[in-house]
């Protein structure tokens, strides 16, 4: 406990700082935007809350859990080897990579060790931004949206406590890691539909891969419906889909000419496949494609 409190006052002070350095801000002249609008955008107007993204939801959330389980339950790691296989990337300790990575607690999987973590994280940061009032006169909104910045902020950090290795991306917005081993979609979405949104909702969606032999036939379709349909049930927040075949996007990069009409859903929005940097292409093959 004393740990994770340790956690969420830096939660609180980056949000602070985050809302200190946007002030005063200046938007460019757009008089066919405004005319648009009922209001005047330059003078207040209607709309003028600020989201601010947190990323890497997943991967906080199983080196939380992973440091609960092992370092403060079980006992089995010390914190100074612990300290020290981050710090060296795990390069010297290649068995508690494994563990941390493929046997270790991780959120997906339905599970409430895991998850109640991603839920006081979750809430930590709303409550970090309650009652915080931007220069225009709105709100600041926690939310689960990471944009690029899966890709941009993992680039910026070392090795993480969940078995994350440096320079490896987080999952996508509001999705599991990578390298999470979990049960399949339906525990996903158990998941990723536990935390309150009503606090937290400033975008960010969970995305799914499923794969293209799902959709061969009628009753696959169904179940991917039955599928969206529990997860709004369930009060989840966004949801995005995507159909993939592996092996067409490995060809898609050696021969992009063949597949100018692929399209997958990237961070909120769909993009052609073959126009995207290749990094961005990489998580989208690394993502899990899940059956039904």
């Amino acid at each position: 406990d004393e740990f994770f409190d340790s956690v969420k006052k830096e939660i609180f002070k980056e949000s602070k700082d985050i809302c200190d350095n946007i002030k005063n801000l200046w938007f460019v002249p757009s008089p066919f935007m405004n005319v648009l609008m009922d209001c005047d955008i330059y003078n207040g107007g209607k709309y003028n809350n600020f989201g601010i993204h947190g990323t890497g939801i997943a991967t906080a959330t199983d080196s939380l859990a992973a440091i609960k389980k092992y370092v403060f339950e079980e006992k089995s790691i010390t914190k100074a080897d612990y300290i020290k296989a981050v710090d060296e990337n795990f390069e010297n300790d290649p068995e508690l990579l494994h563990k941390l990575r493929y046997e270790a607690p991780k959120v997906g999987n339905n599970d409430d060790f895991a998850d109640s973590i991603a839920t006081e994280l979750l809430d930590t940061f709303a409550n970090s931004l309650k009652g915080k009032t931007n220069c225009r006169g709105g709100l600041y909104r926690a939310g689960t949206g990471s944009a690029m910045f899966y890709l941009r902020h993992a680039e910026e950090i070392g090795a993480s406590a969940d078995g994350r290795r440096k320079g490896e991306p987080f999952g996508t917005n509001f999705s599991v890691s990578l390298f999470a081993k979990v049960k399949g979609p339906v525990s996903v979405i158990a998941s990723m539909t536990k935390p309150h949104f009503e606090n937290a909702i400033n975008g960010g969606p969970l995305t799914l891969e499923f794969d293209q032999s799902v959709f061969a036939d009628a009753d696959g379709v169904e179940k991917v419906g039955l599928l969206v349909k529990n997860f709004i049930d369930r009060g989840g927040h966004q949801l995005q889909l995507n159909t993939v075949n592996v092996d067409t996007m490995l060809d898609a990069q050696k021969h992009p000419e063949n597949h100018m009409q692929l399209v997958v859903r990237i961070w909120g929005w769909s993009a052609y496949f073959v126009e995207l940097d290749k990094e961005f292409q990489d998580h989208v093959i690394a993502r899990q494609a899940y059956t039904v």
